[in-house]
């Protein structure tokens, strides 16, 4: 619970107790988010939250993306903490630009903060050796909320998205896919053969590549 601790493992790394960081550490997310949310809009008078479509397909698939992307690949490239909580960091503040409207009054400032506890959350789970684990809660956390939203009314929930949103789904399906295929590789490196390691890495990073570059065409292409 001591701040200086939350660029450490965790002392413990049973389920568990992962099951109880992760309820201490989202619960400070959701706290920070709406008091925040409160702040902005006293503030900013004319402030409206982002909002843009959703689907539960990209939402699940967002747990093994963003994991993995941010925190995964370094903890295995890098393996330090300053590694992890630098592109950590930079998936946080990602979250600022959520948005569809880039204006001062449309930025994601809530979700940002929102983001800061989860990240930290994430950095131990995977210093723990837990980063599966990190991966599941991250889709699990992230459809909970979303249903829970549809469930008030907040959001229209869907499965798949329609028009450009259906092809980024089943892009980032690939997404997601490719990237499991690369933390895989990199997690039983020395399980497998030089020869082998070194083929289903490059047609992996080859695949990310090219799903990645296909969906930042398509959302390029919707805000233009």
């Amino acid at each position: 619970m001591n701040p200086r601790s939350w660029t450490k493992k965790f002392q413990k790394n049973s389920i568990s107790y992962l099951i109880q960081m992760a309820a201490f550490y989202h619960a400070l997310s959701i706290t920070i988010m709406y008091a925040s949310s409160f702040g902005i809009s006293h503030v900013i008078s004319d402030y409206e939250a982002p909002s843009f479509p959703i689907s539960v397909v990209m939402t699940v698939t967002s747990g093994p993306i963003e994991e993995i992307l941010f925190f995964g690949l370094a903890y295995y490239v890098a393996g330090t903490p300053q590694a992890i909580l630098f592109t950590g960091a930079i998936w946080s503040v990602a979250h600022i630009f959520s948005t569809h409207v880039f204006q001062i009054n449309t930025l994601g400032y809530a979700s940002f903060l929102f983001a800061i506890p989860h990240m930290f959350f994430s950095i131990r789970t995977w210093l723990s050796g837990k980063g599966w684990f990190a991966i599941l809660f991250h889709s699990v956390w992230n459809t909970a909320f979303l249903l829970s939203y549809c469930y008030l009314g907040i959001k229209e929930c869907s499965v798949v998205g329609t028009v450009n949103y259906l092809t980024v789904d089943f892009l980032a399906i690939g997404l997601a896919a490719s990237l499991i295929s690369i933390i895989w590789t990199l997690h039983n490196k020395s399980k497998i053969s030089k020869t082998v390691y070194t083929k289903i890495l490059i047609f992996s990073i080859t695949a990310f590549l090219l799903f990645e570059v296909l969906i930042n065409f398509i959302y390029i292409k919707m805000l233009l």
